[in-house]
């Protein structure tokens, strides 16, 4: 009988033990988010519009509030597993052409539409029609068609093997968060302000250039996750004024990638401070088609002028740039480990070049007005003006008076970055002579044949690797633009503020975050 009755107890507290851990668990998991409370969140910069088809330029600060109102397909995990989001599975041809994608059933757009495999191809059709799209056009990839196989299936078919386009479907990629279709066309281009997504979050209110407020989407399918009621993003253009309003608490957070301001945050004992280095790097692009940025002595004479390590202390303190070498930081998978014969530092050697040429070198640079840009651009000027180079800065403010200039080819060069991949396959396509992204107007048979070696379905991802860095390479050795630095993104907060706040790709999950105070 005591056998028997010992037995039943231990069976007793072994079930009592996983019930016990169970509650604990979901007590962890779901119950220890803190709900309600608005998170103040600083913008940097006004802007246009939010919708990904019509204006898919890709900042901070317009990041932040799309990723509260849209929704990726697929994300990927600390181990490269596919995490299902909008998306349940991904089959990819073995040729990599053909890139199948099922939707999850019963999501709702926040204005009651039906997020269906209809409604994602309307949407991503309209895209790739969109005046602004030829540089994402060339980012993703050969795209011949995509269909609606059924209501719930989307199938992307491809010109030509591309392995890079599972990073697209994996990863925060804006051209694949998608706009309410019916709602898209009746508002025209006014969709763009007033986007309707399937996220927790949709837009309540924007005064343009003021601040706006995301409020909760009543049709979204995890109410539980919907942690805050209210997100308000005032804009605070100036990093000291962004500080300032932190440590006084008339803000909660906000991104920066001024390594000198996070520096003095940190100081602060009620803020807290993440990195993150960005995978893209800063660039001075150049229009290879004219005098005197035709000519490949030129370019690598401008390459070899410079002193990148002074800028990286003029405009960040010295604080959070790492120096290009290919357009992935060191810390990315396809970093190529500095093996890419990039020019360093050799005034000589830029001399060398110039008196080869044989003519004066007179060009404009057009940059825009943010400290960060205006004072590198200056740095590069005057390095440029010690080797008898004569640059002229043409500064601009964001929208229309740069857009349209860099859409129709009316800039001799420009300063800016590029934006962070999760593939090589990404901006490699641009610099291809048929490809629509081109805005380089470069082209060389030996590069093409180099990034044309990149495209077979490699089943090793070392040799596809070792491909790409071929091709950076051949890139390097004509130059179409030089690389700067690979910057560091900030996340600076109050300490109650809780969640996930390392900025990746530039983002904050703000639609993730809680406030514990």
């Amino acid at each position: 009988m005591t056998r028997k009755w010992v037995g039943k107890m231990q069976r007793l507290l072994k079930v009592f033990f996983i019930c016990f851990l169970t509650v604990v668990y979901f007590a962890t998991d779901t119950f220890s988010q803190n709900r309600g409370g608005t998170l103040r969140v600083a913008m940097n910069r006004t802007f246009n519009g939010f919708d990904t088809a019509s204006s898919p330029t890709v900042f901070p600060t317009k990041l932040n509030v799309q990723r509260a109102i849209y929704e990726d397909l697929f994300s990927l995990d600390k181990n490269g597993k596919i995490i299902p989001i909008l998306g349940t599975a991904l089959k990819i041809s073995p040729d990599q052409r053909i890139f199948t994608v099922v939707l999850r059933k019963g999501v709702k757009f926040s204005n009651g539409e039906p997020f269906t495999a209809r409604a994602f191809v309307d949407h991503f059709k309209r895209a790739m029609k969109a005046t602004m799209v030829n540089f994402i056009k060339g980012q993703i990839g050969p795209i011949q068609d995509v269909i609606a196989v059924d209501d719930h299936t989307v199938q992307f078919r491809m010109s030509r093997p591309h392995a890079g386009f599972k990073a697209a479907l994996t990863g925060p990629f804006q051209f694949f968060w998608v706009n309410a279709p019916e709602h898209a066309k009746s508002m025209g281009p006014f969709v763009t302000k007033l986007p309707v997504g399937t996220g927790p979050y949709m837009l309540d209110d924007w005064e343009q250039g003021v601040k706006l407020s995301l409020i909760k989407n009543p049709n979204y399918r995890h109410p539980e996750k919907q942690y805050l009621d209210k997100i308000i993003m005032p804009l605070i253009s100036r990093e000291e004024a962004r500080l300032n309003a932190l440590k006084a608490g008339n803000l909660d957070l906000y991104i920066t990638n001024s390594g000198k301001m996070a520096r003095l945050a940190r100081k602060d004992p009620s803020i807290e401070v993440f990195g993150q280095v960005d995978q893209g790097s800063g660039i001075v692009a150049f229009d290879t088609s004219k005098p005197p940025l035709d000519d490949v002595r030129v370019r690598k004479a401008l390459a070899y002028a410079v002193d990148r390590k002074v800028e990286v202390q003029a405009a960040l303190g010295g604080v959070g740039g790492i120096l290009a070498t290919d357009w992935f930081g060191p810390k990315s998978k396809w970093y190529c480990g500095g093996k890419t014969n990039y020019p360093e530092y050799d005034p000589r050697k830029a001399k060398e070049l110039l008196k080869s040429y044989g003519k004066p070198v007179k060009f404009k640079l057009a940059v825009l007005t943010f400290p960060v840009f205006l004072t590198g651009a200056q740095v590069y000027q005057s390095f440029w003006k010690r080797v008898g180079i004569d640059v002229q800065l043409d500064p601009r403010p964001p929208g229309a008076s740069w857009v349209l200039p860099l859409l129709r080819g009316g800039f001799q060069s420009f300063f800016l970055g590029i934006g962070g991949a999760l593939d090589p396959g990404f901006q490699a396509q641009n610099l291809h002579s048929n490809s629509g992204g081109n805005f380089f107007k470069f082209s060389h048979p030996e590069v093409d044949k180099a990034l044309e070696a990149t495209y077979p379905p490699f089943d090793d991802r070392d040799k596809r690797k070792e491909a790409f860095c071929n091709y950076v390479t051949q890139v390097i050795k004509y130059q179409p633009f030089l690389l700067r630095y690979h910057n560091t993104f900030y996340s600076v907060s109050k300490k109650y503020v809780k969640g996930p706040k390392m900025p990746v790709y530039k983002m904050s999950h703000l639609h993730e975050m809680w406030l514990d105070k």
